[in-house]
């Protein structure tokens, strides 16, 4: 009795300590917990070091939803830089609703604890205050490098962006195209 009486302890001490454990994990080491503390400027020192980083991509057929209220999940690479991944997440055909079809990018960061460096379409001011988006734009080209109109934008959360091409230019676009960015600063950050 008093063996399992110890034993019981024993075990909800362990949990108690992982608990712990991967609570300060989480509030201090984490992705999301290394940005927070970098961008507000908590034991960090933060530096844009360039503005308006272009990102400049080719859109395949494939990932393009061109059927009426067809969306596509995809989370694909599009670029690697600067310990940041632009991924595809994912595309909407939104048919009679908006009346175009819509991109939607997300972006992952591989923060290193003591330093490094990101890709964020925001400004991070040096009294604690936030700009977003930054200065830049969106410009689309088919596959002969000829404009595209660009339809709808969004930005965030986070350092994501979005964009909308008109119902009026899909064949525009059914051979994949162009997209290049330039609202990206690079920022370097060091712990203090």
């Amino acid at each position: 009795m008093k063996l399992r009486r110890n034993l019981l302890a024993a075990a909800f001490a362990l949990v108690v300590a992982i608990l712990i454990s991967y609570s300060y994990y989480n509030q201090h080491y984490s992705e999301k917990a290394i940005l927070a503390h970098v961008t507000s400027r908590d034991g960090y020192r933060l530096d844009m070091i360039q503005e308006q980083v272009p990102i400049e991509v080719f859109i395949k057929p494939e990932w393009i939803a061109f059927q009426p209220d067809e969306r596509k999940d995809l989370e694909i690479s599009l670029v690697q830089a600067h310990h940041t991944t632009i991924l595809l997440d994912d595309v909407w055909h939104r048919g009679k609703f908006a009346n175009d079809i819509y991109f939607s990018s997300h972006a992952v960061f591989n923060l290193k604890f003591k330093s490094g460096e990101f890709l964020y379409n925001g400004v991070f001011h040096e009294n604690g205050s936030f700009s977003s988006p930054s200065p830049g734009e969106i410009t689309i080209y088919d596959i002969n490098k000829n404009k595209i109109p660009v339809g709808q934008l969004g930005f965030g959360p986070g350092a994501d962006f979005s964009f909308g091409i008109s119902l009026e230019d899909q064949k525009r676009i059914e051979n994949g195209f162009y997209v290049k960015y330039t609202g990206y600063m690079l920022y370097h950050y060091s712990k203090t």
